[in-house]
């Protein structure tokens, strides 16, 4: 048996309307969820959420956003290589 440790890398593109990120609902979304201070967390909440396969369905809805439409988010991810760091034999 081998085990291998694989580096992927990703880039993931995140729009976010702007307008729909105002402090009411960052006041409130830092109260049920995560501490975030800005819109850049949010993208980048999101874009991990994107790279992890864990914004699915439609209407696609994030937890903490609601359906994606209405938010204004969309996120594509694109697999920018896929690299073996180390190969070693088990046993």
């Amino acid at each position: 048996m081998k085990t291998f440790t694989v580096e992927v890398t990703q880039v993931v593109t995140v729009e976010l309307d702007e307008t729909k990120f105002d402090e009411a609902f960052l006041a409130e979304f830092r109260k049920h969820f995560y501490r975030f201070d800005d819109i850049d967390e949010h993208a980048k909440h999101i874009a991990q959420l994107e790279a992890r396969g864990l914004i699915t369905g439609w209407p696609v809805f994030i937890e903490g956003y609601g359906p994606t439409e209405d938010m204004g988010i969309k996120a594509t991810a694109v697999v920018e290589s896929i690299e073996i760091v180390k190969e070693y034999a088990n046993g």
